[in-house]
């Protein structure tokens, strides 16, 4: 079921796009092309993509037909004119878009233009258009697309918007273009759209959809649409609670699976007490400790919700509870880890509305109650493992296997390393070795003795690139520089010959960096370097677990797919017991981590869509809960098909603050349940029956 919009100007918006060249433009908006001639054609450059004008039954003029192929970006590049496109006095851009294919895709569009003082600027949109709907694809050209919103990765009705990297500026408006991008992220099949009406509104256009004030009400839900499970009072809460108790204590337990989530009607292996692995029949499996093939399908964020921002933001909300007063516990004053709250300077105070909702629905013994439910729900939804980030309260009180958390950050940083996670650790630095053992001595100590336990994740997606670059420009008291640069001393031994090997012209040793232009040497060099400076950090860490939890597994460090050099690849799999890597794809491609001979566990995947008030699908969309459902077998059964890959761990428990979280601003709609503690249903059918049927996918392919 879709959201049903109760503003009645957003209606009316909906209601002008529901057939292309409508009588007029809707008011505030100005055409700035049509695509009714071929001159709109000679303007276009498509890629994995081909063009035509087609008539629109029952209308005058013409529309783009974009016909894509299975690329990652299909779309189209339309060229403005000769002197650019003068978008000073307009809020933003849209383009009306038809898809009348039956599967939902995700659009982004781009334009590339200047600010008002000169600086070159790209700003971006993106949407969902459903299966044989027609919408507005809009772009927003203030403050990166979020406008008043700050604080948010989606904003009300608009959803995902452009997204800041650290360190980048959100000041600048964008005034003027050259060009204009249309892409689809990431279609998986051939297709087709349909593009028509490009142009530019006012923000008191109904094209951009603003929003009144408040809009998010007391429980944090979104006060202007209406959608299943949407709670409205809080004997709602009770309600839906006991109709949820009923419905879990009369559901069948999964067939085939023994008490710990393994194949109980698979082979019987060696029974050792604790989690292992083994190559069994030319696939990689966990094992349990009784000795069953296990797959692990995990959730990750078992606790009771993220905090998001009210300062400076009081306005959006229905209702606030005071400090001091009923619910005053709930708030606190927080610092944003990344960006996104500059409106307040960065600090301020803020709400944990999912954890309130748990308190009017359990009343004082809410977190026993809330841990006690999520243990009942996972195995029923076919759930085996509690995953990364879930508190200590909830894997103590477990009775299904779990991983636990640790990590080595802290300590010297190589100081010209960058990425968006920050800058990579010094893995040289003296102090490195005692940082760790303390650290997994710490997290390992509550579980070291428990045959629950199926690893330790340590870290948590790290900026691996350009480790060798990064190295050679830190000062030259780095100790990671100090150690490259033995290493090129000993292989080479003068710096003429590096200088001759690279084909680079470095005055001193303090002033070798690696050559714009590499020679295979030189590439040879970087690559060993960052296989040793990996291998380093991971048998470090390997030998930590060793000591202090000698009979359980390390899973690795959860690589990104941007984030994963072969060499650093390389030495992972050399060292730890299984490799993790967060993959945010609607599936998993037989060819990913083929090249490896070890078991991989995917720590993070998840779909979203916006049918249940949120304003941000998360990394991988879907146009409703069907869908999600409908990704999420695939993903799993591609998991399954794969050789490697040993389970795979949702992302996240809970959905995420309508108003974004604090620390980073993500607004998603990613979890299992609402932030009313509502399961999402149709797409936990669909999860049900996907993981009931994993092993029996895994046996036949």
């Amino acid at each position: 079921m879709q959201i049903t919009r109760t503003i009645p100007y957003i209606l009316a918006a909906g209601l002008m796009v529901s057939t292309l060249h409508a009588a007029a433009l809707p008011e505030g908006a100005a055409l700035v092309e049509a695509f009714d001639s071929g001159d709109a054609l000679a303007r276009i450059k498509p890629k994995d993509a081909t063009c035509r004008l087609v008539p629109v039954s029952g209308a005058a003029g013409a529309a783009l037909e974009l016909t894509f192929e299975p690329a990652a970006r299909p779309g189209i590049a339309l060229r403005g004119p000769e002197a650019g496109w003068d978008w000073t006095s307009a809020a933003g851009l849209a383009l009306r878009v038809t898809n009348p294919g039956d599967a939902a895709l995700t659009l982004e569009i781009t334009a590339f233009g200047t600010t008002a003082d000169g600086h070159a600027r790209t700003m971006d949109g993106k949407a969902v258009i459903g299966a044989g709907q027609t919408d507005w694809l809009r772009l927003y050209f203030s403050n990166n697309g979020r406008g008043p919103y700050w604080g948010m990765h989606g904003i009300p009705v608009i959803g995902p918007v452009s997204r800041t990297m650290p360190g980048a500026t959100s000041e600048g408006r964008l005034t003027a273009a050259s060009s204009i991008t249309v892409v689809v992220r990431d279609p998986g099949r051939p297709g087709r759209l349909l593009l028509d009406d490009l142009l530019t509104f006012q923000e008191d256009s109904p094209v951009a959809l603003v929003v009144p004030m408040p809009f998010v009400d007391a429980f944090g839900q979104f006060m202007h649409a209406e959608w299943p499970g949407k709670i409205h009072a809080e004997g709602e809460l009770q309600e839906q609670l006991a109709r949820e108790r009923a419905a879990l204590d009369a559901a069948p337990a999964l067939n085939g699976r023994d008490a710990l989530g393994g194949w109980a009607d698979g082979p019987q292996l060696e029974a050792t007490g604790w989690f292992r692995t083994e190559k069994h029949e030319g696939k990689w499996w966990l094992v349990t400790p009784e000795g069953r093939l296990f797959m692990s399908l995990g959730v990750n964020c078992i606790y009771p919700g993220n905090a998001t921002f009210v300062s400076g933001r009081e306005t959006w909300f229905e209702r606030v509870p005071e400090s001091g007063g009923p619910f005053g516990e709930f708030l606190d004053s927080n610092q944003r880890a990344m960006m996104l709250a500059e409106a307040i300077g960065g600090e301020g105070q803020t709400l944990r509305f999912y954890a309130m909702n748990q308190k009017r629905k359990f009343g004082d013994a809410w977190e026993r109650e809330f841990r006690a439910l999520a243990l009942k729900r996972l195995p029923a939804w076919g759930f085996n493992t509690i995953a990364n980030w879930s508190t200590r309260e909830v894997l103590g009180e477990s009775t299904m296997p779990f991983t636990v958390t640790s990590g080595s950050r802290g300590g010297r940083m190589l100081e010209a390393s960058s990425g968006y996670w920050g800058k990579m650790m010094d893995v040289f630095d003296p102090e490195f070795p005692g940082r760790v053992d303390e650290n997994i001595r710490r997290d390992s100590a509550p579980f070291a003795a428990n045959p629950l336990v199926v690893g330790y994740f340590v870290d948590n997606e790290m900026s691996w690139t350009s480790i060798a670059a990064s190295t050679l420009s830190c000062p030259p008291d780095q100790p990671a520089r100090a150690v490259f640069i033995d290493r090129l001393k000993a292989k080479y031994d003068t710096l003429d010959a590096v200088n001759a090997a690279w084909g680079a012209a470095a005055k001193s040793w303090d002033a070798l960096r690696l050559p714009d232009r590499q020679t295979d040497a030189c590439k040879a060099d970087a690559e060993a370097f960052e296989y040793a400076f990996a291998h380093h950090y991971f048998q470090t860490i390997a030998e930590a677990i060793d000591r202090h939890a000698p009979n359980q597994l390390y899973l690795g460090c959860r690589f990104t797919p941007f984030y994963c050099p072969k060499p650093v690849l390389q030495a992972c799999a050399d060292v730890v017991d299984v490799v993790s890597i967060n993959f945010y794809l609607p599936m998993v491609p037989p060819s990913v981590l083929s090249d490896i001979d070890k078991p991989v566990v995917i720590g993070e995947f998840h779909f979203g869509a916006l049918d249940r008030g949120m304003f941000h699908t998360g990394l991988v969309a879907a146009a409703n809960q069907d869908g999600c459902g409908e990704l999420y077998a695939q993903y799993i059964r591609s998991v399954a098909e794969h050789p490697n890959f040993v389970g795979c761990h949702w992302f996240e428990y809970v959905d995420q603050p309508l108003t974004g979280r604090h620390m980073d601003g993500e607004n998603y709609s990613i979890g299992l349940v609402s932030v009313v503690d509502v399961p999402h249903e149709p797409f936990l059918s669909h999860v049900k029956e996907a993981n009931a049927g994993i092993y029996a996918h895994r046996l036949a392919k």
